[in-house]
């Protein structure tokens, strides 16, 4: 049952995706110039694309967090706003290259829209993803990277046959979707730059860790042991075998620099996820550990990191 609730797709399990109810969630949509499905080369699925363009959508964004000695990260004050696609008056120059952004688990690419927006305004053009089984992306089962990498090169072909500049491609992931940023660099030589928020260093470390201590009700009473043997099951149910998962191996394959970026107060997945891949990743990759955040806040914050983030994409693009 463990095994199967594991490999299970998120959209299908019942359980309510985070903050589905937060106004920068449910519109997102609103930035979308045209959404699309793309074919999933390995097990049959449906992936979900849309695209942000280059423009200006009057974007503001506020999030506000107070962090209280010896408690976790609060959000204070949260608010976010922009034109809708039609009306954002489009940049008159060439793209500053392309990227991709995928979500994290029990999301969708609504939750990485703002970050698109923030990179669609500063003139690059965007591609948000809802990974197979999250979402309106369809799929039997998930695999932590072991489909996901190839779902992601195929959206890449797909976006190069519409007309954009796949030359060049940045990826920018959080938690899940930063982990198949990483597996899909190591595998897609397009991938001049990858943006990875919180990632995981490997699923077999990370379910226990991140049921322990997001679904601790749900977790309570498995043993290690028992999160050992799902763990083995959980390829065979979803017809992968985990090596294709391999994060460390497939990055160490990887030319593209890294830019980690990791709350040292994240107890759902350890910074030492991103010291483990920072050791294997290619020469230039970086760590940032940002002090008092946790695995919500960190992504949340945008001011803080968007300089550091374009700058880090240019800089790949230009390489090139």
């Amino acid at each position: 049952m463990l095994a199967k609730q594991v490999v299970a797709p998120p959209n299908k399990s019942g359980i309510k995706p985070l903050f589905a109810d937060w106004d920068v969630i449910r519109h997102a949509p609103d930035a979308f110039t045209s959404t699309w499905t793309v074919a999933a080369p390995g097990p049959e699925a449906r992936i979900a694309v849309a695209s942000i363009e280059p423009g200006d959508y009057q974007f503001h964004y506020v999030a506000d967090l107070k962090y209280a000695d010896g408690k976790p990260a609060h959000i204070e004050h949260f608010e976010a706003s922009w034109r809708r696609a039609p009306q954002a008056a489009r940049l008159r120059v060439a793209p500053r290259g392309t990227i991709v952004l995928l979500h994290g688990y029990l999301q969708n690419k609504n939750y990485v829209t703002p970050w698109a927006l923030r990179l669609a305004e500063a003139g690059f053009r965007c591609a948000v993803v809802d990974l197979r089984g999250h979402g309106q992306s369809t799929g039997a089962h998930i695999g932590f990277g072991a489909f996901e990498a190839a779902d992601i090169s195929a959206v890449i072909d797909d976006l190069g046959r519409r007309g954009w500049d796949v030359s060049r491609v940045g990826l920018l992931g959080v938690s899940y979707g930063a982990s198949v940023s990483l597996l899909t660099a190591g595998r897609d030589a397009r991938v001049a730059a990858v943006v990875a928020f919180e990632p995981f260093s490997s699923a077999e470390i990370a379910v226990p860790e991140l049921m322990r201590s997001a679904f601790a009700r749900e977790a309570k009473g498995i043993s290690d042991a028992q999160f050992a043997a799902a763990h083995v099951k959980e390829a065979r149910i979803g017809g992968f075998d985990w090596s294709a998962a391999d994060i460390p191996a497939t990055l160490a394959r990887t030319r593209a620099p890294v830019l980690f970026l990791h709350g040292e107060a994240d107890n759902w997945l350890s910074p030492e996820h991103s010291r483990r891949l920072l050791a294997v990743a290619p020469a230039g990759s970086e760590l940032v550990l940002v002090p008092h955040d946790n695995h919500v806040t960190l992504p949340l914050q945008i001011a803080p990191f968007e300089a550091r983030v374009i700058g880090w994409f240019d800089a790949g693009f230009q390489k090139r």
